[in-house]
């Protein structure tokens, strides 16, 4: 209808029998129309130009923190930016993470066991166990999965068997022994059964993905108890060797070792997991409750459990969780520990002795990727109600959704000797894991601003 009696007046204007109060009001009419196609389209070209990944990585000092441009939305909409662009940045942004963590053992060469210890001990410092970029990483790796063993004995620290092995050079690790198979699924509660040493692995490597840099060297190992352990075994350790179904088995000396839950190897052959030792200066450490400890009774919650506000009441009023890097390191390992399903972390250890600004280390991941069908939602409490969270880790979980985390994470584990490390029913949970990871954190975002949940240092309420 309007574009009819648009269409009668122009006649009528070119018949000059239309009015000059008509005509003013028609003229007008189109200048308004040409301004507005103008706009248009040049608003149109504007969106062109935006690219996918709002994100770069920028390194700065040491610690190589990430660092966020600033942008008005976070959140990413697909319709804006051109699809082809989306496609390349990211892969770009997989191929250079699978350059940067590429593990090649095959192709390593080691004159001297004790050079990659030596390089290795020299990484470890207040907030890092190893750096960002790591190429001497699988000389390191290779040398401990395959250097001598030239003394064995029983590690009794902690409730599960582990033994102490001196490599030749004089580097110490722990062994952490198979006690599963990949596909084998652990219920009841989400704390319960033996150590996985391949999880001691899986988490070793997501660490490095998070770029986290805070969990200890893992690799797979397998050892033959005849001939590597069982001639430099102590005393104490070769007493709780037996022989079971043509299979050697041992208890080892810890909380809850007992002869009938031995640990059986195939025939001589037992597969695990070895953890490098840290250096003598940083090996000392200081064991904290951690603020979200569980009870560990049936029936009987903790306060945390019991109280929402549990954090801003309590948690951010407590030394020292109340200003600094702490906090951002508790929330920190809530994404570490959601990932890898470990509901287990009811002390944390820092270096003793190097000051206030030291990490929470990420140790003792063997209580993890037991039940890939169960998301615990219980280890998502200090982030759901402290509602902080380091912006460099909130950018690294932009980066590695959409299936872009399990991705490298299988790329990463393809090479370790006892891969394959995770059943692909994990690595599908870590999928679930992340976007639900994501969704609280939005939550918090959007009841609280981008300001006060994403943060760089935590200076207190």
């Amino acid at each position: 209808m309007l574009l009819s009696g648009i269409l009668v007046k122009l006649s009528r204007l070119i018949k000059g029998k239309m009015k000059l109060k008509e005509r003013v009001a028609l003229g007008t009419f189109l200048m308004l129309l040409v301004i507005y196609v103008f706009l248009l389209t040049k608003n149109r070209k504007k969106e062109s130009k935006f690219t996918v990944w709002e994100a770069k990585i920028v390194h700065e000092d040491s610690l190589d923190k990430f660092q966020q441009e600033p942008k008005a939305e976070l959140k990413v909409e697909a319709a804006v930016f051109p699809k082809q662009q989306q496609k390349d940045s990211k892969e770009e942004f997989i191929s250079n993470e699978i350059n940067r963590l590429r593990l090649e053992f095959k192709d390593v060469q080691i004159d001297d066991v004790k050079n990659p210890f030596k390089v290795a001990a020299s990484w470890v410092n207040e907030r890092q166990i190893y750096p960002s970029e790591h190429p001497e990483m699988s000389a390191i790796l290779k040398t401990m999965s395959t250097a001598k063993i030239i003394h064995a004995d029983a590690l009794p620290k902690g409730t599960q068997i582990k033994l102490l092995l001196s490599l030749e050079g004089g580097q110490k690790v722990v062994f952490k022994q198979k006690r599963y198979e990949r596909d084998y699924v652990i219920t009841g509660k989400p704390y319960d059964g033996y150590d996985r040493h391949n999880a001691e692995i899986a988490a070793f490597h997501l660490d490095r993905i998070l770029d986290f840099r805070r969990a200890p060297l893992v690799v797979g190992r397998t050892i033959n108890l005849r001939q590597e352990i069982m001639p430099v075994a102590t005393e104490r350790l070769l007493k709780t060797f037996r022989e079971e179904n043509g299979n050697i088995c041992y208890f080892g000396m810890c909380l809850y070792c007992k002869e009938k839950e031995m640990a059986c190897a195939d025939g001589d052959i037992m597969e695990g997991a070895v953890v490098l030792w840290l250096p003598d200066e940083w090996s000392v450490f200081q064991k904290q409750r951690h603020p979200y400890q569980r009870t560990y009774v049936d029936g009987r919650y903790a306060q945390w459990e019991r109280d929402e506000t549990y954090c801003n009441r309590v948690v951010k009023k407590t030394v020292p969780y109340d200003r600094g890097s702490r906090l951002l390191d508790v929330t920190d390992g809530t994404v570490f520990d959601y990932l890898i399903g470990n509901a287990d972390r009811h002390h944390y250890e820092t270096f003793k002795d190097h000051g206030s600004y030291v990490m929470i280390i990420m140790m003792d991941n063997a209580k993890s990727f037991g039940n890939p069908f169960h998301h615990e939602s219980s280890i998502l409490a200090p982030l759901r109600q402290c509602c902080i969270l380091r912006n460099s880790t909130w950018i690294r979980m932009k980066q590695l959704q959409n299936g872009v985390l399990t991705l490298l994470l299988e790329e990463v584990m393809s090479n370790d000797p006892i891969a394959p490390i995770l059943h692909p029913s994990h690595l599908n949970a870590i999928d679930i894991r992340l976007t639900i990871l994501l969704e609280t954190v939005e939550k918090c975002i959007k009841e609280h601003s981008k300001e006060k949940v994403l943060l760089e240092k935590w200076d207190g309420i």
